[in-house]
């Protein structure tokens, strides 16, 4: 298990999703999957920035990684106010494909095998079948 906490700042971003790539790959994890991974981390982090912590510099975000032979689990916390999942708006309803945001937790849902919000939304953990192939 990796455990990171990192201040909300954008530039992170791409380093902690090339960090865990980069194990992916030394692990020999399909492409694909590695793909859905690295969409549904950024997401994740990306969301915990600007929705969880609104880009203050002061909070914390918490990131989890797990890489087991058959299985991939990733845990993102903020220290935001949370939210409610069951509330947010479909992005696929034609009112909504323009907008601007909405579309993360959609993307989430379909690219990761399991997607659940505890700590009343202020944490995601995502949960990806990699097969059973041995690391």
């Amino acid at each position: 298990m990796v455990k990171n906490v990192i201040p909300t700042n954008s530039r992170l971003l791409k380093k902690i999703s090339k960090k865990l790539i980069k194990l992916l790959k030394k692990a020999e994890i399909d492409e694909e999957i590695i793909f859905d991974i690295h969409v549904s981390l950024e997401e994740a982090l990306r969301n915990a920035m600007m929705h969880g912590n609104k880009l203050d510099i002061r909070k914390k975000i918490m990131v989890e990684a797990e890489l087991e032979p058959s299985i991939m689990k990733i845990a993102v916390e903020d220290e935001g106010g949370g939210f409610n999942p069951s509330k947010l708006p479909d992005p696929t309803h034609s009112e909504n494909l323009l907008k601007e945001n909405g579309r993360g937790i959609y993307l989430m849902r379909h690219l990761m095998d399991e997607v659940k919000f505890e700590n009343s939304g202020r944490r995601v953990t995502m949960t990806k079948y990699l097969g059973t192939k041995q690391l």
